[in-house]
């Protein structure tokens, strides 16, 4: 088993599970198919000839590999993605929102504070622009990148935790 690692202020309980976030993005996106031979613990891709996953350890004997990802298996990681994205994008709209009140107080303002209207609304438009882009940066990879991170992390390591629950119960294929 792979040893755990802290990413952005969490550190996943199933680590084989955050390795893996990628490989699972990249079928969510259909980069890649959802075809194969997976691990039938992690769902890792595995070649023809591995016998033991390399992300969970398991034998590839048991459990027995699988042709494909199960859609509860993404459902769990696209949780992890969507929430990180949610955090971004808003992040990032109320960096624009900041820099758009800055943008109308210099219009309106910018007058007396500068005394030459076309300068004040070169300010302006520049503090649209240049602080709208550097505030949409700062707030949502930055600050909220962070926040969506470690959330949707921990949301999918929830489910995940149910989900091995429900395999092992028998509920769950």
């Amino acid at each position: 088993m792979a040893e755990s690692q802290e990413v952005a202020g969490y550190v996943s309980p199933y680590p084989y599970v955050q390795r893996l976030q990628d490989r699972m993005d990249e079928i969510l996106d259909r980069q890649v198919p959802n075809s194969g031979r997976f691990c039938g613990f992690c769902f890792a891709r595995l070649a023809r000839d591995t016998e033991r996953c390399p992300y969970c350890g398991a034998d590839t004997n048991q459990p027995p590999t699988v042709e494909r990802v199960p859609r509860e298996a993404l459902i769990i990681y696209r949780t992890k993605k969507r929430t990180e994205e949610r955090w971004v994008y808003g992040g990032a709209m109320i960096g624009l929102l900041i820099a758009a009140g800055v943008f109308v107080a210099l219009v309106v303002y910018g007058t007396d504070l500068v005394g030459s209207r076309p300068i004040a609304l070169g300010i302006a438009f520049l503090a649209l622009i240049g602080g709208g882009y550097v505030l949409a940066q700062l707030f949502g990879p930055l600050i909220c990148g962070q926040v969506g991170y470690r959330r949707g992390s921990r949301r999918r390591d929830e489910l995940w935790g149910r989900f091995l629950e429900e395999r092992e119960s028998g509920e769950s294929p």
